[in-house]
């Protein structure tokens, strides 16, 4: 079956929607715009939140690992941006579960 271009399409009725204003653009810009760790949405009543390592200049590293560990890993850091608590994004998290781990194993 060939797929046909939208102007091919037989549509009984097109579907009309009320024009989009630039405020209710820019509105829906910034609640689903990526944020940078620890900046909270202003106004929200939180208070800022620094990054742990804001004065210190970060490095790159390659990890190999299984599939579904960077999956669950990904899955989490969602989660905690979602709900604004933790780190939220993979590198955030990696990097409090490596200074968690080099404590503990400090000790």
């Amino acid at each position: 079956m060939a797929l046909k271009k939208p102007s091919e399409r037989a549509s009984s009725s097109p579907v009309r929607r009320a024009p989009v204003t630039e405020a209710e653009v820019e509105a829906l810009a910034q609640r689903l715009a990526d944020r940078p760790y620890g900046q909270e949405n202003e106004g929200a009543g939180v208070a800022q939140v620094e990054p742990a390592h804001q004065d210190e200049q970060m490095g790159r590293t390659t990890i190999s690992w299984p599939l579904s560990l960077q999956r669950r890993v990904e899955d989490v850091a969602l989660a905690n941006k979602r709900s604004g608590n933790g780190p939220k994004s993979t590198s955030a998290l990696m990097r409090v579960a490596m200074e968690q781990y080099l404590d503990k194993s400090n000790k």
